[in-house]
């Protein structure tokens, strides 16, 4: 290959003018002109337009073939590092009702559905059998704290079995805070163990989408954010789930998360899984209008950062993409984290594909009693559910963001009854889409939006998940 040969692109109109894409993940925004010099083949008029291309890997020659092929085989490593992130659910019991849970969880009196002992033992005993250098617990619900000895006894005999097999170990709480005691809060902090927990926006607002069975969550929820940054000098991350009540409030959320000392925030859109399926006639709302409330939100938050600096996850996210930084966010690649990226365990030692899927049987893949973690991985079960998370659809293969996004097969099924997403109609693709188009138009802008986002991209190393905080909804 002595000459250059194009690569496979993909296009998309932003404005005036034209994003170009590939696999592996490099992108350039061309004016028409140059756009057109460049699918009509008239690179030859700018040598200077020829080889931005050749570098990233638009046009192939035998000088930059291995380089472009390494870069595509580094964005998909993460497939052979075997499975890093455990989730496991103490307890099915919650004393919340929150309108948009994703989780089936059981009123707070309910027998039966606490994970015992010799459960959470064979759950440890089968992390341990990942091959990954990395593992991470992640204790969801329900809510944990109503279980908390198993936490601690779950923490403990990892610790102690990872005396034999010397991986980096590391361990986060998902917690409405409600149970939070001083006691419980210095063993999580003498355990390095991660916190995150629901913050919703002011306290009309937080309170009425997260009802607390007895008490006031944003009182409980605000406390222990202090507590927890200012008096422990530790670290705790909080998230909010966007509703229908939450659209015209998008200055106060932020506020909230400022006045909090908070520095970033996540404004999660609705799934239609768990208990929120049954309250979206009442909670949920269209595309246009999550965009809508997202926009005006990142519109402030620039406005703003100046004097309060605070990041948007979602947005660092895909920046990170852009950029070619690890992104540790399983639910936005492709294919996704489900299996191979993270497993699920609930109360009764049942496996699931990740946490999402925990809500549906048919994503059960095996028990930790009965399974082995090479029995589970190499399932045909696991294998279809890999498969179906690949975004390789007709649609999505002609889409100039394919490189940077991802599907999710549970989400697929709750929303159509099918793992395949029925693209024209998908609101999560929609949404992605619209946040896509906003980010490529600020990065082909001048002006305020475009310097924060370059210095966030500049700042960028490696992007991980505190708390896995796009999981939060089941709170």
């Amino acid at each position: 290959m002595s000459q250059s040969i194009y690569n496979h692109y993909r296009e998309r109109k932003i404005g005036d003018s034209h994003l170009i894409t590939n696999d592996a993940g490099n992108w350039c925004i061309l004016d028409k002109t140059k756009f057109d010099m460049f699918r009509f083949g008239k690179l030859e008029n700018d040598l200077e337009l020829k080889n931005l291309l050749r570098k990233k890997g638009f046009l192939i020659d035998n000088a930059n073939l291995q380089e472009i092929t390494d870069l595509t085989k580094t964005k998909f490593n993460y497939l052979f590092k075997g499975t890093s992130l455990h989730i496991v659910v103490p307890t099915l019991r919650c004393n919340h009702r929150c309108v948009y849970c994703h989780s089936n969880v059981v009123a707070q009196h309910k027998k039966g559905y606490d994970m015992d002992m010799e459960t959470a033992k064979k759950t440890v005993d089968f992390i341990f059998q990942s091959p990954s250098d990395t593992i991470t617990i992640e204790f969801q619900g329900g809510e944990p704290l109503l279980n908390y000895d198993i936490i601690e006894y779950i923490i403990e005999y990892a610790k102690e079995t990872n005396k034999k097999h010397k991986k980096l170990l590391g361990f986060d709480l998902v917690t409405n805070l409600s149970k939070m005691d001083d006691t419980i809060l210095k063993y999580l902090i003498k355990n390095k163990v991660g916190l995150c927990t629901s913050l919703d926006g002011p306290e009309k607002l937080h309170n009425k989408n997260r009802i607390y069975m007895g008490g006031n969550s944003y009182k409980d929820v605000v406390y222990w954010i202090k507590e927890i940054n200012e008096d422990y000098n530790y670290n705790i991350n909080a998230l909010m789930v966007t509703t229908r009540d939450s659209l015209p409030y998008y200055k106060e959320i932020i506020d909230e998360y400022v006045n909090n000392n908070l520095n970033w925030i996540k404004l999660r859109f609705l799934s239609n899984l768990g208990f929120a399926s049954k309250t979206a006639d009442k909670i949920n709302y269209s595309p246009k209008e999550y965009l809508d409330f997202w926009t005006k939100s990142m519109d402030y938050l620039v406005k703003i950062n100046k004097n309060h600096p605070i990041r948007d996850r979602m947005v660092e996210y895909i920046l990170a993409k852009l950029k070619g930084v690890w992104c540790n966010y399983t639910d936005f690649q492709s294919p996704c984290g489900a299996v191979i990226g993270q497993l699920a365990y609930v109360q009764n030692g049942n496996i699931h594909t990740c946490d999402e899927g925990r809500q549906y049987e048919m994503f059960r893949l095996g028990n930790v009693f009965d399974n082995t973690y090479k029995e589970i991985l190499t399932s045909n079960q696991s294998c279809s559910m890999i498969a179906s998370s690949v975004n390789d659809t007709l649609l999505c293969d002609a889409c100039a963001y394919k490189p940077f996004c991802g599907v999710c097969p549970v989400c697929n099924y709750a929303d159509s009854g099918s793992l395949v997403s029925i693209l024209p109609r998908d609101q999560r693709c929609l949404i992605y889409k619209g946040m896509f188009d906003y980010i490529f138009t600020k990065l082909n802008s001048v002006g305020p939006h475009k310097k924060l986002f370059d210095n966030w991209m500049e700042n960028l190393t490696v992007i991980s998940q505190p708390g896995r905080e796009d999981k939060t909804a089941s709170l």
